[in-house]
């Protein structure tokens, strides 16, 4: 069953959580809603490849949608910075010390929030045009 447009909507959903976390200073939920936004829109544009595919790694994702279409191949850092932010944003003992929510800053929940929004954009653009 193609899931394209239903990924894409809680790609949208996810990235407007990380905008609305950004307003509060919530930086390392931020990083981690702003990964799972990448992550969906990029399993949205797999679904209008026909494929499906389970996993986190954004960059595992980008190379398979690089084999058919190699515009994605731009996102390749974004995808590498993101894929940062899966697990150690959401978990303490990611670090020796302190609690995960302390090791991020505006910058880098910036910073992610612009990666995913373009990762977005062009999936938007690949899924609506059907």
């Amino acid at each position: 069953m193609e899931r394209a447009a239903d990924l894409l909507a809680d790609a949208e959903d996810f990235l407007g959580a990380a905008q609305d976390l950004l307003a509060t200073g919530r930086w390392s939920k931020v990083c981690f809603n702003a990964q799972q936004a990448a992550e969906l829109a990029l399993k949205a544009v797999l679904h209008r490849l026909g494929m499906e595919m389970r996993g986190h790694a954004l960059t595992t994702l980008l190379e398979e949608i690089s084999k058919h279409l190699s515009e994605a191949e731009r996102f390749k850092d974004h995808a590498r910075i993101l894929d940062q932010y899966y697990i150690p944003t959401r978990y303490a003992n990611a670090f020796a010390a302190g609690p995960a929510k302390d090791k991020y800053t505006k910058a880098q929940a910036e910073e992610a929030l612009r990666m995913s929004s373009e990762i977005l954009g062009w999936a938007r653009k690949i899924v609506l045009q059907g």
